[in-house]
């Protein structure tokens, strides 16, 4: 990655918006060159800044009004409870939209909403299925802290990706890795390891590090990472 990659990618990088990889390469960039640096340091203060001073609104009441009102003369009165759970995301919606219109410049509601900030959860889960890879994921999730020291990091790991979060792994150069796992954990790393692949394996459950806990199964954890909480994927 070079300055111009940088300039076009730096502001989504500062607001966690690009996938692992783009963000390790353009790090790597920035270690490089101090004027990019520079800039990027710049963008983070800046942010923190304006996350300082940002307030939070609830939707006005005449808008919540409408919104109701709405609802009521579409759905007929026996459907009502079906809609619930939609009214409640819809009102969200209007903030949302609210917030939008605010944050382009453009006024809304009699006193107007001045600033917003909207913030949701990165969350991601690494997958590791071969234990040539465990060197590799425990490098990425360390960088991946660094860059968002607030993300939900989960480390799934099945079939011959277990063998690093038993006790007396070891990596190639002889460095045991239940270190950098505890350290990890600290910092609120997550790891799970399949229950499937130690009864296949014949591996006692008595034979994994504390720092893990297992799971009935790898993959159908990941599946639900990702349908039911909405985490990203990252498989290595």
């Amino acid at each position: 990655m070079n300055c111009q990659d940088t300039q076009r990618l730096i502001h989504a990088y500062v607001d966690h918006e690009l996938d692992l990889m783009t963000s390790l390469g353009l790090e790597a960039h920035l270690g490089e060159c101090d004027a990019c640096r520079t800039q990027h340091a710049g963008l983070r203060a800046l942010r923190e800044l304006e996350a300082r001073h940002l307030r939070f609104h609830a939707a006005p009441d005449p808008l919540r009004t409408r919104i109701n009102r709405t609802l009521d003369e579409a759905c007929p009165r026996h459907a009502r409870p079906r809609v619930q759970a939609w009214r409640a995301a819809t009102a969200a919606l209007a903030v949302a939209l609210a917030a939008l219109l605010v944050w382009t410049g453009v006024p809304y509601g009699p006193d107007g909403l001045r600033q917003i900030a909207v913030h949701s959860a990165e969350k991601m889960v690494y997958h590791i299925a071969s234990s040539t890879d465990a060197e590799t994921a425990l490098r990425n999730v360390t960088n991946h802290l660094a860059t968002s020291p607030g993300a939900r990091i989960v480390v799934v790991a099945h079939n011959q990706g277990v063998d690093f979060l038993l006790h007396g792994a070891k990596d190639r150069t002889g460095a045991a890795y239940e270190p950098a796992v505890a350290q990890l954990a600290a910092h609120g790393v997550d790891f799970r390891v399949c229950q499937n692949t130690l009864a296949r394996r014949a591996i006692g459950t008595d034979a994994v590090i504390p720092e893990a806990r297992i799971v009935p199964s790898g993959i159908v954890e990941i599946s639900r990472l990702q349908t039911r909480e909405g985490y990203s994927y990252m498989r290595l």
